[in-house]
């Protein structure tokens, strides 16, 4: 195989994240060889616990769900010489 050029991995890179950030992920930071992607919420996990402590853990039914389903996630994106898009 051939290598791409600079500007064919940019063009690729740029189509790698559009189709990312339509799934919902976020652009965290970009260079011209990489971006980090993010998705998710970072969450206060003193304030859940005390809320679970005062309402005796009926409060665990509320964190627990909202803890799995909105963990914050990262996502290295990439191209390579070769023109192949590399997710880490």
């Amino acid at each position: 195989m051939d290598k791409i050029t600079d500007a064919e991995k940019a063009n690729k890179l740029a189509m790698a994240i559009s189709t990312e950030v339509s799934k919902g992920w976020r652009v965290e930071s970009q260079s011209a060889v990489q971006a980090i992607l993010v998705k998710g919420k970072n969450i206060n996990h003193t304030l859940q616990i005390f809320l679970s402590i005062i309402t005796l853990g009926v409060w665990l039914f509320v964190y627990v769900p909202t803890y799995l389903t909105n963990r914050r996630q990262t996502k290295i994106v990439r191209v390579d010489d070769f023109g192949n898009t590399l997710f880490e």
